[in-house]
């Protein structure tokens, strides 16, 4: 585990150090922590092969899923109940109509561009459904967003990804069940496990996170909790919800972004303020961890062997996923032409996708080395597409939007970019 070790720390030491950089141009620590994780790899320079003594798919599943909890809590603690009202119908069409098309759109183009058999093709779908919540953080957080776009927008990203993240494992476990259960009891099955997983993480994540920020509150006024202490009360519960709801059969992500989210709407700003500073640092720790180690086991190999179907698929998947249906479902709502734009361009793929992709493994199909390949190669392409257009769709959304923004969706921050 130490080359493990030093590569991670190592990665955070870079990154850190060129931080001020980095916050320059959105996504970029992803980017780079992809890059290293690879560039140290077994197929590179060998380095490091940290899936070797544990298994690919079970590191990355625990890494991810610790990632991805950190990740949405780190979103929850930012949004406020006004957040919420502004962005509310536009959310309720991306957690719904937008996800059950992103999912049948992407197993459409598995199906006929891989050839896999149509549950299959379904699971694949499912794992590349979830937008990602580090990376869409990233993208609202930078210099270049908190200047030119809306907080409105922003936050209807960072939700939407964190949500989606958890909702998606309905989908996930109905196309396994489908791949692999009688065709008699599939549905049935999927209805019992995925009720008790949304509905577990649905009872136990706000309970928690209201006991948590109660207990908080009452450490303050008793003064029996040091200030130093304070900052990690985010942490904490994240992690807290994460395990607790895993462990009695929940969705562990789901609770602990409703944990998370229950903590933000009942702490005051003033402690609301450091909790998420500490679980803003934490997530990116979490980032440089999943994709250090997911660049380390890029199937560089089953790649070249998917060949061009492969490359068509993964550019489907980044084309066709998402921007058409997400503009068209927005139409309804008060967003305009060019924040609908940039709403269906922004649905990147990144730890969700790699979590469900390692998960998927449990049903131990005979296509899931091809469902790993082509997915890993579609996460990537997400990750470099996405890296190299956020700025300059961010500079272009400011100078084509300014006609449009409704009342309430003025940008957060003017005046001259430092």
């Amino acid at each position: 585990m130490d080359p493990v070790l030093a590569l991670f720390a190592a990665s955070v030491l870079v990154l850190g150090l060129a931080s001020r950089l980095l916050k320059r141009h959105a996504l970029s620590p992803v980017l780079l922590a992809l890059a290293i994780g690879a560039l140290v790899g077994p197929d590179v320079l060998g380095w490091v092969d940290p899936a070797a003594a544990v298994g690919r798919t079970r590191l990355l599943e625990e890494v991810a899923r610790v990632a991805l909890a950190l990740g949405v809590a780190d979103i929850a603690l930012q949004v406020t109940r006004d957040d919420l009202r502004r962005s509310a119908r536009r959310i309720a069409l991306l957690l719904t109509v937008v996800m059950v098309a992103m999912w049948l759109v992407t197993a459409g183009g598995a199906w006929l561009l891989l050839g896999l058999p149509l549950t299959v093709a379904l699971l694949l779908g499912a794992a590349l459904t979830p937008t990602d919540p580090v990376v869409a953080s990233a993208l609202a957080s930078g210099v270049l967003p908190r200047r030119m776009l809306p907080r409105r927008l922003r936050r209807t990203l960072q939700i939407e990804s964190a949500a989606n993240d958890g909702l998606a494992l309905p989908f996930v476990l109905l196309a396994g069940l489908l791949a692999t259960a009688p065709a008699g009891t599939a549905v049935t099955h999927w209805l019992a496990e995925a009720g008790r997983e949304l509905g577990l993480a649905i009872v136990i994540g706000p309970l928690l996170g209201w006991a948590a920020a109660r207990l908080a509150r009452l450490a303050e006024e008793n003064e029996t909790i040091a200030s130093s202490y304070l900052p990690l009360l985010g942490v904490a519960t994240a992690l807290l919800a994460l395990a607790l709801v895993h462990l009695l059969g929940g969705s562990g992500i789901l609770g602990a972004f409703l944990a998370s989210l229950t903590v933000s709407l009942t702490l005051p700003d003033a402690v609301r303020e450091p909790v998420g500073e500490a679980l803003s640092a934490a997530s990116r720790l979490g980032v440089v961890a999943v994709f250090g180690v997911f660049g380390t086991v890029l199937p560089f190999s089953a790649w070249l062997a998917l060949g061009v179907p492969g490359l068509l698929f993964a550019a489907w998947v980044l084309l066709l996923r998402r921007p058409p249906v997400a503009w068209a479902a927005l139409v309804p709502t008060d967003t305009g032409p060019q924040s609908r734009t940039f709403l269906a361009w922004f649905g990147p793929l990144g730890v969700a996708g790699i979590y469900y992709l390692a998960y998927a493994e449990r049903y131990h199909l005979p296509e899931y080395e091809q469902v790993f390949a082509a997915g890993s190669l579609a996460v990537c392409m997400s990750v470099v597409v996405h890296t190299l257009t956020s700025t300059p769709a961010v500079q272009l959304y400011a100078q084509r939007s300014r006609t449009e923004r409704p009342a309430g969706e003025a940008v957060e921050v003017s005046g001259p970019l430092p």
